[in-house]
């Protein structure tokens, strides 16, 4: 095969497998635990799921009551933030408490739960000129492309590479402010580090069990367990599951708070506007919260929307039909002609009529035949007409031609001997 071909068919080809063969890649962290992107949670679930213990899914309020029964499981959550009521938070520190295992992978431990396990003086206290100026100094960030994570306090080092868009690019990831861990009371280990930049993994005791929490739920995604040199290191932080069920919560994705804790402080300073407007509304979390409130609510919306698509648009009147406007053209002619006719100008008329053949001959037979000029020789071989015929209508307009004055009955011979040349 030639190369001009194959250019020309792989050229052609080329629309196709733009359209169909090349997928688009979504570089968001969604940490949908169904999704294949790179920053979903589908092989961490799958991993869990695999274990002889199993998974269970925490989809409702009544799967989450199974936590109150637990003895040897472990709680996971990886995403952006876990959204926690007051109900949930004591029910997640009850579960831990009787010797079962959390793990939060997450930017930040929500307020209601962190001030039970760091203490309100390392909370609160400790960062109470932050909080004045706006600055989130509990959980500081750095922008790193690669890093050297550290697990202790085995002292394993990996190297990791952050990439987006199929290249190595500074991702924001957060760390967790030393300052959170002044109580030496507490049971709070430190397991892990980004390079120098900060802690990014805790063990934080409580009761008989354990609280473990990830800064960075971004490493365990599909592109970090699925790569061969990375996968490492989720394994290893993965390591302090308990061998028992796994339950992972997908309740909490989304906010949701207790109706009944709707006025408490922490439900009032989670609420900030903007892009928190529907969640952070009390009556609007009460209505999200039950399932035929809310069906209610959304018909009502779509409701609204029909009616402005459909009658709230500006309305037209009615366009009135209009008769077609006649042709008078005919008409003007007839009366210019009787009274051209009555004045008696008859060679005016003939030299009209005259005109108006020629322009016939042009457009309807393509015979050029210009004013001031002799007809066509070959004019009855084009119209396909007698010789006779074609010669008193000459001789006639030639009469007519010479512009000399017209009897009546002069025009009425002219008129007949050029009438067959319209019909040629």
């Amino acid at each position: 095969m030639r190369w001009p071909a194959v250019i020309a068919r792989t050229a052609a080809l080329l629309p196709l497998l733009l359209l169909f063969g090349c997928p688009s890649v979504d570089w968001y962290e969604t940490y949908d635990h169904t999704g294949r992107q790179p920053f979903d949670l589908y092989a961490l679930h799958e991993l869990l799921a695999a274990r002889p213990e199993g998974l269970r899914l925490l989809r409702d309020s009544a799967d989450l009551s199974l936590l109150d029964t637990v003895a040897g499981g472990t709680y996971v959550f990886v995403g952006h933030h876990p959204y926690y009521g007051e109900a949930a938070v004591t029910s997640l520190l009850d579960f831990v408490e009787r010797g079962n295992t959390a793990f939060l992978a997450a930017e930040d431990i929500p307020e209601d739960l962190a001030y039970h396990l760091l203490g309100d003086a390392c909370y609160y206290g400790a960062f109470e000129e932050d909080d004045l100026n706006g600055t989130p100094a509990r959980y500081p960030v750095v922008a790193l492309d690669s890093l050297v994570a550290y697990r202790y306090p085995t002292g394993d080092s990996f190297h990791l590479v952050n990439i987006r868009y199929w290249e190595p690019n500074p991702v924001p990831l957060r760390t967790v402010s030393e300052r959170l861990l002044c109580d030496p009371a507490l049971d709070i280990q430190v397991l892990g580090s980004l390079d120098t930049f900060g802690i990014n993994f805790l063990r934080l005791g409580w009761g008989d069990g354990n609280f473990y929490f990830h800064a960075n739920p971004v490493f365990f995604t599909n592109w970090f367990l699925m790569d061969s040199t990375a996968y490492r290191y989720p394994q290893s932080v993965l390591a302090a599951l308990n061998p028992g069920p796994v339950y992972w919560d997908e309740y909490h994705r989304r906010y949701r708070n207790d109706p009944t804790a709707a006025d408490s402080p922490a439900a009032r300073r989670e609420y900030t506007g903007g892009r928190n407007l529907l969640s952070g509304n009390q009556t609007l979390r009460y209505i999200q919260q039950r399932r035929e409130l809310a069906l209610a609510w959304y018909l009502l919306l779509a409701g609204v929307l029909l009616y402005v698509i459909s009658r709230g648009r500006r309305r037209q009147r009615i366009i009135p039909v209009l008769p077609g406007r006649e042709n008078s053209s005919r008409r003007l002619i007839d009366t210019i002609s009787r009274l051209v006719h009555q004045k008696g100008n008859h060679a005016a008329l003939a030299q009209r009529e005259l005109a108006s053949l020629r322009f016939h001959l042009n457009h309807r037979r393509g015979i050029r035949w210009r004013e001031g000029e002799a007809p066509p020789a070959d004019l009855c071989d084009r119209l396909g007409l007698p010789e006779d015929t074609v010669a008193r209508a000459l001789a006639q307009i030639r009469v007519v031609a010479r512009g000399k004055p017209l009897e009546e009955g002069d025009l009425l011979r002219f008129y007949r001997a050029i009438e067959p040349l319209y019909r040629g």
